[in-house]
């Protein structure tokens, strides 16, 4: 029940309304009426606000760029998402799946706090959530290899937010290491010897081959390789397709929801 309710609370389903209040982005053409006019109302403590229908159900897929969502929750995962991340903990600790669990690409940090929950629930005292992420951002975007527009620096946010995140939740403790840079700069060194669970969320096309090229050796058989963004980023996806050609990997590709897909390895 604890973890059924931290789902809830991170993805912010437990609090969803008939009607969902979404800012207005100046976007468009009238983004600069849009710009001067949240300019001003801001000086009065005020917001332009849009009104969308929200319910429970619109938090069970992921939710990134959702307009009739909670804006200020830790994770644009749905709660779909969640339910499987437990259910690959549960399962690599009842089997004694050697490895620490480890998201690279975190965001807010919603997913690492579930993982840290779902470890103290189960009383484990054993094995590190590892947050990995730049804490600034995407790195320089080869255009080459994008077709989505993304920019530089798009989904930064503060390893300070992140740690404060996890304080909130009382989840703030030895069990949880930082990693803090861009991954090819971090990873080829980083202190992580095992892995039961490695959740991929890079959003880049090289981000995604580096998470493989450093980590992927260091799962162990029986864990699972978890990948959001697989079914809607096309680039993400030559990335992983590429690597499982490249080093043989034949596990089944198993969708979770409409975005993200995994494999338990088995070799």
């Amino acid at each position: 029940m604890y973890l059924d309710l931290l789902k809830k609370t991170l993805t912010r389903s437990l609090v969803a309304k008939g009607m969902e209040r979404h800012a207005i982005a100046p976007l468009g053409p009238k983004s600069k009426l849009i710009h001067t006019f949240n300019r001003m109302a801001a000086g009065l403590g005020l917001e332009m606000v849009r009104l969308r229908k929200s319910t429970a159900e619109d938090y069970l897929e992921s939710g990134h760029a959702a307009t009739n969502r909670v804006e200020d929750a830790e994770t644009m995962l749905g709660t779909r998402q969640l339910d499987h991340a437990q259910k690959c903990i549960v399962d690599v600790l009842k089997r004694n799946v050697a490895g620490d669990v480890l998201e690279a690409g975190v965001w807010r940090g919603g997913m690492t706090i579930f993982m840290r929950a779902a470890l103290r629930a189960y009383g484990c005292t054993t094995r590190t959530v590892w947050v990995v992420d730049s804490f600034a951002g995407l790195p320089p975007i080869d255009t080459a290899n994008e077709k989505f527009p993304w920019e530089r620096g798009d989904m930064a946010v503060s390893l300070q937010e992140v740690q404060n995140n996890f304080a909130r939740y009382g989840l703030l403790d030895s069990q949880v290491q930082f990693l803090q840079g861009f991954f090819s700069d971090t990873l080829p060194k980083a202190p992580i010897r095992e892995l039961s669970i490695l959740r991929v969320d890079a959003d880049l096309y090289q981000s995604t081959l580096d998470v493989l090229r450093n980590l992927y050796a260091k799962l162990s058989a029986g864990g699972y390789a978890i990948f959001d963004d697989y079914q809607n980023l096309p680039d993400c996806r030559r990335a992983i397709d590429e690597f499982r050609r490249e080093n043989g990997i034949s596990e089944e590709v198993r969708p979770i929801d409409e975005r993200a897909v995994y494999w338990q390895k088995q070799a």
